[in-house]
């Protein structure tokens, strides 16, 4: 079989295509893959920015495709169609090893790709908005990288909820798409100062809420622009981590702040499938419009993510390692 595999922490160079020994399941579920997602945390492992990542890393944490075999009692069969993310790794591959209870059904009506493009960003975004932030009945919310992936089903759900959703964007093709959804573009640009417009459109008060993936290069002015006893939820770095936070930032207006990971809120498979069927429901109910970027092969997975790096993507990032799977 083949798998993307990182012998030395770099840039996308480092993404290598091997053959590589199937798995040998002890008792997991065998999974012969469709599709790969691709998300920033696999540039951040790329790169060996977290501890315990080490050298030869499988790279991917999501994915979908069919079940080739299972251990009796697991409740998974050859032939069903599964979904799979927090707490795996190694997607990037065409066959993945996967504990029974981070499988996740695929409805009938869901293709294998659109489960893959929605699975990560819909749990993430669920999670963001279910468990994590304590929004209000009305409001205003911010949301940065709002046309990106989380960002893009964030701006959706919070829509649906009739919450006035302010996203930042960084070209007018971006801005576009967040009025199509019924958000409001904010430029993010050197020498915008974004702040003094978003407390301009909300008299002077701030935002209930603001969501950022973004990082080192928004949290300053994210915690600037909250309103008084407000909620800031950092949940990426995609410019990098932020400097410490002086807990006297945060009691000037009672700013509550968090940093939220994914896995930590889907710690039992019951949660999971819950949180995976509001994601499908998302989904049939057009509650959220999918958007897919772009589909790359295997060998091109180093141009995937030179892509999502350089922020010029909307939506999903896929690398298809079996498309013909149904």
């Amino acid at each position: 079989m083949q798998a993307i595999i990182v012998n030395q922490f770099g840039g996308p160079e480092q993404l290598l295509l091997q053959d590589v020994p199937a798995p040998t399941p002890t008792n997991e579920v065998i999974v012969n893959a469709a599709w790969a997602g691709i998300n920033f945390v696999d540039i951040y492992q790329r790169e060996g920015r977290y501890p315990g990542v080490k050298q030869p890393w499988p790279m991917g944490i999501e994915g979908t495709g069919i079940v080739a075999s299972a251990p009796a009692g697991s409740g998974w069969h050859a032939g069903d169609r599964v979904a799979y993310t927090t707490g795996v790794q190694g997607t990037y591959a065409s066959q993945v090893a996967v504990p029974a209870a981070h499988l996740i059904r695929i409805p009938d009506a869901v293709s294998l790709r659109d489960a893959c493009a929605a699975i990560e960003h819909g749990l993430t975004a669920i999670m963001l908005t279910d468990d994590v932030a304590r929004l209000p009945a009305c409001g205003s919310i911010l949301v940065h990288a709002a046309a990106g992936g989380v960002g893009g089903w964030l701006v959706q759900l919070l829509v649906a909820r009739g919450l006035t959703v302010f996203g930042t964007a960084s070209s007018a093709s971006k801005a576009d798409w967040l009025r199509s959804v019924g958000a409001q573009p904010v430029a993010y640009e050197d020498g915008i100062d974004w702040v003094a417009h978003i407390r301009d459109k909300t008299q002077g008060r701030g935002v209930n809420v603001v969501f950022d993936s973004v990082g080192k290069s928004t949290f300053t002015q994210s915690l600037d622009v909250v309103a008084p006893c407000g909620h800031v939820i950092l949940f990426g770095a995609a410019s990098g981590q932020p400097d410490p936070v002086d807990v006297l930032q945060l009691m000037r207006k009672s700013i509550s702040l968090t940093r939220p990971v994914l896995p930590h809120y889907l710690n039992t498979s019951t949660i999971l499938q819950e949180h995976a069927g509001k994601v499908f429901d998302y989904l049939s109910n057009g509650t959220v419009r999918l958007r897919i970027h772009a589909e790359y092969a295997m060998a091109d997975v180093a141009q995937a993510h030179a892509a999502l790096a350089e922020r010029v993507t909307q939506g999903k990032l896929l690398l298809s390692i079996n498309s013909q799977l149904v």
